[in-house]
């Protein structure tokens, strides 16, 4: 499909789209653009987070090109534009993150290296900041730095439908399971992930194993849109009622609630990078990004995950939602100075390149 040209939220100039098969042959919807400054910079591939689409970027394209940047963004298989993996194309389903791992690693090879010059920088939120970490050892090879926004470490009790803690503990009361929702400790920084790991991620692998991974997490369903006033992704009406007009416009690019199959594959990769050797173990040069008064990933788990690797900086801007990125402009001014001071582009690359020598 193409890129869906609004008028409060037009196609940047310059864009070139199209489809590439992963090596599974699930097909995935990708559109980059030339640098658009007079000072070459380098590449940001840019990674989306669950339920996102290309279209929701455009500023945010729009911005890098301005700085000197080419950008490459795709969308994760099963949303946007790219291969659904269930009969209701609504349902936010993956059985193991390794396959966003392939999407990945397909777009960089393919598109990013083989395109544009480097240096290349990836720019993740959430979900896609999650994946990138997850292969973090492979992508050092790639990629020179990466921005992280809001990664997806560890859920807030909140974060799950509220009417699961009681659906999930009756499942594994029935099935003698209990104690799968009961970890052994409990560090200070995990306080906030209580619920996710002692209800949700245990029925999550449960009903996965069971065969029931493509259901909708009880009281999910495939509504795309929710109201501004209840919305934990922003605090800027204009921006989220122009990312609500796409979906109006195109509402095939729309996803719903996740089904088990993907909270258990999130979990799994989650709990495996919050292992105590994890962070130490991590290469890539990291800056991580949070969101003070985020409700959709756990801040608290994020900082922790950062305090154990000397490969990632740290800054938590208070006051912000979620999407840092699609903030309000005081909050978006931070991210960008933060963004600046990190990611050198080319003559800065190779200055400290030299300085190496």
């Amino acid at each position: 499909m193409n890129l869906i040209d609004l008028p409060d939220n037009p196609v940047p100039d310059g864009a070139t789209t199209g489809y590439i098969d992963a090596p599974d042959g699930v097909s995935i919807r990708f559109a980059h653009w030339p640098a658009g400054g007079r000072q070459r910079m380098g590449t940001v591939t840019l990674l989306q987070g669950r339920a996102e689409y290309i279209e929701k970027y455009f500023e945010i394209i729009s911005e890098l090109r301005e700085r000197g940047f080419a950008v490459v963004t795709f969308d994760w298989r099963g949303q946007g534009g790219s291969q659904r993996l269930t009969g209701n194309p609504k349902r936010g389903h993956v059985s193991h993150f390794g396959k966003f791992r392939l999407d990945l690693r397909t777009v960089l090879k393919n598109i990013s290296l083989a395109t544009y010059p480097g240096p290349h920088f990836a720019l993740a939120h959430s979900t896609g900041a999650l994946v990138l970490l997850s292969d973090s050892e492979r992508l050092r090879t790639m990629l020179d730095r990466a921005v992280l926004i809001s990664p997806l470490l560890g859920l807030p009790s909140g974060a799950l439908p509220p009417n699961l803690g009681g659906f999930s503990r009756s499942a594994l009361k029935i099935l003698s399971l209990g104690r799968l929702g009961r970890p052994a400790h409990e560090t200070r920084a995990r306080k906030g992930a209580v619920f996710s790991e002692r209800v949700g991620f245990p029925l999550a692998r449960l009903c996965s194993a069971i065969g029931l991974g493509r259901l909708f997490l009880p009281g999910g369903n495939s509504e795309i849109r929710v109201p501004f006033e209840t919305n934990r992704q922003t605090s800027d009406k204009t921006r989220f009622e122009r990312f609500n007009k796409v979906l109006e416009a195109a509402p095939e690019l729309g996803l719903g609630a996740p089904t088990f199959g993907w909270l258990n594959a999130a979990a799994r990769t989650m709990l495996a990078l919050r292992k105590r050797d994890a962070g130490p173990n991590m290469k890539l040069p990291c800056l991580i990004l949070a969101a003070g008064s985020d409700r959709i990933v756990s801040t608290p788990v994020t900082e922790d995950f950062v305090s154990r690797t000397k490969a990632a900086a740290y800054l938590e801007i208070p006051g912000a939602k979620h999407e840092l990125m699609m903030e309000r402009d005081v909050f978006r001014d931070q991210f960008w100075a933060a963004f600046d001071a990190f990611v050198p582009g080319l003559e800065a690359e190779q200055e400290m390149r030299r300085a190496h020598l």
